[in-house]
């Protein structure tokens, strides 16, 4: 592991009952500042390893680091380690009762211990920064998919993580939304945000990612450049998965 490794996995396995092996033996490693796409067929453990990395998901075995620091050891303090990690989901998760400021600023105040007015000054510049600052004061059901995935990636940044976890972002949006969110996401990897990104969007893991990952049976079957991957797949899954997808 070297200084600028972010994230290591060893020899991680996630087992649900006696015969669902979600994670099976998954070695992983994401350096600061590169963007790594995880892409596969429905079902391979994309979203579960995403999920095992901040401990969503206890795993089964195997090792989780993060920034050097064994997240899977009993010791450790998941949730310190957690304000470092954000996370998007498919789903927003937005509090329906409480506004867009309110959404993004709880964190900050509830876990940094930010004044409310540090919290809302940050927060004011995130949504600036996304186009969105005049929605600060919309209840969430007044926003559309796009704009709702959007202020949850800022809810995220609020806690100026060190990673960003992105599980499937665009699944759940009407395609005319999907590349308002690919856009910020783009923007971001190329501030140098350290992302892990599950995503079946092949045109963003082929433009945006620094390194493709194919899971396939819960196992990581290839892992190279997005040219190598989309020009030169040599695992035959890979070959069948993108013949299937593009």
């Amino acid at each position: 592991m070297t200084t600028d490794t972010v994230v290591e996995v060893r020899s991680l396995k996630k087992h649900f009952g006696a015969s669902i092996k979600a994670l099976d033996g998954v070695d992983l490693s994401i350096e600061r500042g590169e963007v790594a796409a995880i892409i596969g067929p429905s079902g391979s453990g994309k979203s579960t390893l995403l999920r095992c990395i901040n401990l969503l998901e206890r795993p089964s075995s195997g090792q989780i680091f993060f920034e050097g620091c064994e997240l899977t050891s009993p010791k450790t303090d998941i949730n310190y380690y957690r304000e470092r990690i954000g996370m998007v989901f498919q789903h927003f998760n937005l509090f329906p009762h409480k506004t867009v400021l309110d959404n993004i600023t709880l964190a900050p105040r509830k876990l940094k211990k930010q004044s409310r007015e540090q919290a809302e000054e940050r927060a004011m510049e995130l949504l600036r920064r996304v186009g969105l600052a005049d929605r600060a004061k919309a209840w969430p059901s007044q926003l559309s998919g796009g704009q709702k995935q959007r202020i949850a990636i800022v809810r995220a940044l609020a806690m100026d993580p060190q990673l960003m976890l992105f599980d499937e972002p665009t699944s759940a949006l009407d395609p005319e939304m999907v590349g308002e969110v690919l856009d910020l996401m783009r923007a971001l990897a190329g501030s140098g945000m350290t992302m892990a990104v599950v995503t079946h969007e092949m045109g963003f893991a082929r433009e945006v990612a620094s390194k493709v990952i194919f899971m396939a049976d819960g196992i990581i079957r290839e892992e190279d450049s997005p040219e190598r991957i989309f020009s030169a797949p040599s695992d035959p899954r890979l070959r069948d998965f993108l013949h299937k997808v593009l």
